[in-house]
């Protein structure tokens, strides 16, 4: 599976390009206010189009550029967060800043709340990419891990993935050495950290839960790829995150 991150300069988000081998329809998801340029011109340089966006969860940094980037193609958001994508149901502070900080909103032409079969059985999300969704509400009401399998990685994310995927087999004395499970964690964990719970529609108790079930349910071994900042592994964030380690105790 070929990987590609970018960069949306609103909040340092990170948007994702996501294309199975040999497919000619990649997966967008959470593309931030800044980052359409760049996902145009790695979509021209792959000659490929779009087959879907998913979105994590609602907030702003990830969904603002959504109905440039996907066109016709479906923009798929947990249901709990789709009304995040009409501005007159938000919290007046999250409206307020939205018009001070970026351009005008436009609501996507193919918006749908994901299917309840991505909880339950998994699907195919775009040719050749199968995920899981794994609701993490805590950050957001909707927010949602992505889980996914892949037997080779390609595209920028790989020598990324590679370097923290070496310091979790030194530390966890494993035989494995390529990364095959990977998880979309959007702005629930993020390396040393998790998202926070003070924006409109968070909820410290409930991210604490959320941690502390997704510490009995997700593969140590899983890459996780963040909304911000750099790619980690959850058997390293078990291990480390401070905020992993006050969720067994208090989740």
């Amino acid at each position: 599976m070929r990987i590609e991150k970018f960069y949306a300069p609103f909040y340092s988000e990170n948007p994702y390009l996501l294309l199975a081998e040999g497919s000619t329809q990649a997966l967008i998801v959470d593309p931030g206010h800044g980052a359409l340029e760049q996902i145009e011109q790695e979509l021209s340089r792959l000659e490929v189009t779009v087959a879907a966006v998913l979105c994590t969860h609602g907030h702003a940094d990830h969904i603002w550029d959504a109905h440039a980037v996907a066109g016709k193609a479906p923009v798929y958001i947990p249901a709990p967060d789709e009304y995040r994508f009409h501005p007159n149901k938000l919290d007046p502070r999250e409206r307020a800043e939205h018009e001070l900080s970026l351009t005008p909103w436009k609501e996507p032409e193919n918006l749908q709340e994901l299917p309840s079969k991505a909880t339950s059985e998994g699907l195919e999300i775009a040719p050749g990419i199968f995920m899981r969704a794994v609701p993490a509400p805590g950050h957001t009401e909707g927010s949602t891990l992505f889980l996914f399998e892949a037997e080779k990685l390609d595209g920028n994310q790989a020598a990324e993935a590679q370097t923290i995927w070496d310091q979790w087999l030194i530390e966890s004395g494993q035989g494995k050495d390529t990364v095959q499970h990977l998880a979309l964690s959007g702005d629930v964990i993020f390396a040393g950290s998790v998202g926070r719970t003070d924006l409109p529609g968070g909820d410290s108790q409930q991210m604490l839960h959320t941690l502390r079930t997704l510490q009995n349910v997700i593969n140590p071994d899983t890459l996780l790829l963040p909304g911000h900042g750099p790619a980690t592994v959850f058997g390293l964030e078990k291990a480390h995150n401070p905020f992993l380690a006050q969720a067994r105790y208090q989740g």
